[in-house]
């Protein structure tokens, strides 16, 4: 094979692999943040903190009662049979 076949074979793989190794370093780059800080865009907004407290009590109120039943399971389980389990 000529070296002129060889460099054309090798044009259409080395600009995938320019393109791929290309995506790689903005990745990188991504993943590193900005280096500035980033512009404002406008005025700071006050934390609206009755709709967090709201959101996460809603939140903890069916969290809580749940996993509180799933994790006592068997504990539960064991009144619920005590004294029943060599009926069945």
């Amino acid at each position: 094979m000529s070296a002129a076949i060889a460099s054309r074979a090798q044009g259409p793989l080395s600009a995938v692999f320019r393109q791929a190794f290309k995506g790689l370093r903005q990745s990188g780059r991504i993943v590193e943040g900005p280096t500035e800080a980033l512009p404002s865009a406008g005025p700071s907004q006050k934390a609206d903190w009755g709709r967090i407290l709201k959101a996460r009590a809603g939140v903890a109120s069916i969290y809580f009662p749940f996993m509180g039943t799933f994790l006592a399971w068997p504990l539960i389980s064991r009144s619920v049979l005590d004294g029943q389990m060599g009926r069945f």
